[in-house]
């Protein structure tokens, strides 16, 4: 296809050529009503010369250009049935897509993997609810604005071809890593389609490799068919068996035992990333690509201290499983987490006798003694499981023993149960602090002997971390907007340094407000009474809203040093204006704002972070 650039379709000058593929050539071009840039992508002639092509075009155009979602690329303009080119006009986005990202940048994480496709499956969600199926969600399909905004491109696009035809003339419609097993055997097609191209995405985030690989694409399409892949696990061990089970159901092979819509694979992906301790939420994707190395780190030791903290609340609730699921996902982030290792050994140590006494019960019950087995078994002495040599950072008996958290809350011993005579009755005590097992002989020489079980009294509160908090980066004048969480606990600022307490072996602190966002976890042993320790608050990128704008009006920051995009961007109709980040609590601006009809303005314009609303007042030109 000869290269359009240097040439004019309608009101559009073709720049450059930014990209390409198999169903068109996406160009940079310029609005010349508007004065705003745009991508133009002009469809191969092989696909647009066709009659019925056209009409799918004009179709899905007119279907996809009503969405309206951060997250989905905006479709401005279409060029009609009877154009000489077929092409879509979209905003311009700067940056880079998800494909450069993972091949230059990305390291293997499930709980990022989970806030990516997360993020993806919302923009689904609204786009199934219009009925307009993607039909080729791919890494390739996706942008990272410069600010770290996802956006989800091609809606529509892969819908305007004709599957049969395609197949006709050799070429296949999607790329084969990603296709959905139905799209291959050409079987119906709806939004589950598109959930099992997002399975495959989100395998691949978790893992780092494809779950469908072959040779050729002939192998790759026969594995897609059948559904065949290696467990997400045995890839990396960080892979967790929630993640690994919602993967799973995201790719299953009949669309029926898949989920059944974006939104109910979305709930799953939030539910996994909230017991992490991590939102999912834009600000957090967001942060993610505006310094991934810096918060790499910080997630990491986030959700270890979440995870901890929830594994603490099971064990004091007897739940074993739970916890050690918990504890094991700590160690597959922090391998050197001395106290998950130690809480863990002791957990696998209780679980052993707990299987102990059921064997000895097995063993008696055809003897009618079961209870006194029962007994037998929880008077054995408990001896602390050695952990193994590459479950600990220094070998064992170097320096000083290790030492490990209790299971539950300090438990006072029970009292000795007095006796009629002789000595007083050896209290025997198990590793959660509980007395239990057989009494002593009662009475003294010939007295009779029977077993008795002392009472165990109920645990007394866990002690509480205290120490001070003070928050850094926020203005004391707007502290009282401003909501500390940390566990159940949702504190409102009256005060930029606070008394902070709580339970657990640590916990994890979300700042939250208008302006300023901030995370940090704190471990036990670092609050303690008279200790001070700190929270600093990031800045939230700022967002321009406009009041007063004529319609058609655009408007481009020219001067000032935030300004990352002096692009004119549209402003009128919910249209947004790019995120400016920001490394100072208020800086100022130069927009230029024009439109058709006015005059044209340059104002300097304060801004903070977070939300800004700007007032436009453009006056009519005289006549």
């Amino acid at each position: 296809m000869p290269t359009l650039v240097g040439s004019r379709l309608d009101k559009y000058e073709i720049q450059s050529e930014v990209g390409h593929g198999g169903m068109a050539v996406v160009y940079r071009g310029r609005d010349t009503v508007l004065e705003r840039e745009v991508a133009v992508k002009v469809l191969h002639p092989h696909l647009a010369d066709r009659e019925e092509s056209r009409l799918r075009l004009r179709r899905e155009a007119i279907t996809v250009a009503k969405l309206r979602h951060e997250n989905i690329l905006e479709i401005f303009d279409y060029s009609g049935e009877d154009a000489t080119e077929s092409y879509l006009v979209t905003e311009f986005i700067h940056g880079v897509t998800l494909r450069q990202w993972l091949d230059e940048k990305w390291r293997p994480h499930p709980i990022l993997a989970a806030l990516l496709i997360h993020r993806l499956c919302v923009a689904l969600a609204h786009a199934h609810r219009s009925d307009v199926v993607h039909r080729d969600i791919k890494p390739e399909n996706v942008m990272i604005r410069e600010d770290g905004c996802l956006k989800l491109m091609d809606f529509g696009i892969a819908q305007i071809i004709d599957h049969q035809k395609l197949t006709m003339t050799g070429q296949l419609l999607g790329s084969p890593a990603y296709m959905a097993p139905e799209l291959i055997s050409g079987r119906p097609l709806d939004a589950r389609t598109d959930l099992f191209s997002v399975g495959i995405m989100l395998y691949q985030l978790a893992t780092g490799m494809l779950p469908f690989s072959g040779r050729n694409p002939h192998e790759v399409l026969s594995k897609i068919a059948d559904a065949t892949y290696p467990r997400p696990s045995s890839i990396c061990p960080t892979v967790d068996d929630e993640l690994e089970a919602i993967i799973d159901k995201a790719l299953a092979r009949d669309p029926d035992q898949r989920f059944q819509s974006a939104e109910a694979l979305a709930a799953d992906l939030e539910g996994y990333l909230a017991e992490a301790g991590v939102p999912a939420t834009q600000d957090e994707v967001m942060a993610y690509f505006q310094g991934h190395e810096g918060y790499v780190a910080e997630l990491n030791e986030r959700v270890c201290g979440a995870l901890m903290e929830r594994a603490g609340a099971a064990i004091r609730e007897r739940r074993n499983a739970r916890a050690i699921r918990l504890l094991g996902r700590v160690l597959e982030l922090d391998g050197d987490n001395r106290e998950a290792r130690g809480l863990l050994s002791r957990l696998r140590t209780r679980e052993r006798r707990i299987r102990t006494v059921a064997v000895i019960g097995a063993g008696l019950a055809g003897f009618g003694l079961v209870a006194a087995g029962v007994l037998l078994a929880m008077n054995l002495p408990e001896v602390p499981e050695p952990l193994a040599p590459e479950e600990v950072s220094t070998p064992l008996g170097a320096g000083k023993p290790l030492r490990t958290q209790p299971l539950v809350p300090d438990v006072k011993k029970a009292k000795p149960i007095k006796t009629t005579g002789g000595d007083p009755p050896k209290a025997s005590t198990d590793s959660d602090g509980a007395s239990g097992g057989a009494s002593e002989t009662q009475g003294g020489t010939g007295g009779s002997k029977r077993p008795h079980t002392k009472p165990i009294k109920n645990p007394t509160p866990a002690v509480k971390a205290r120490c001070d908090l003070e928050i850094r980066g926020i203005p004391p004048a707007v502290a009282t907007s401003y909501q500390l969480k940390y566990g159940t606990t949702k504190l409102a600022l009256t005060s930029l340094t606070i008394p902070l307490e709580f339970e657990g072996p640590s916990v994890t602190l979300s700042l939250t407000g208008p302006r300023y966002l901030g995370h940090r976890t704190i471990r036990r042993e670092e609050c303690t009474p008279g200790t001070k320790l700190s929270l600093t608050a990031l800045r939230r990128p700022a967002t321009l809203r406009f009041r007063g704008a004529p319609p058609n009006t655009t408007a481009e920051c020219v001067s000032g040093s935030p300004c990352t995009d002096a692009k004119p961007h549209l402003i009128g109709d919910g249209a947004t204006f790019p995120q400016i980040p920001m490394t100072q609590d208020q800086v100022y601006i130069k927009l230029r704002f024009k439109s058709s009809g006015y005059a044209p303005k340059v104002e300097r314009v304060p801004i903070q972070p977070g939300p800004n609303q700007v007032d436009v007042n453009l006056k009519p030109h005289d006549d």
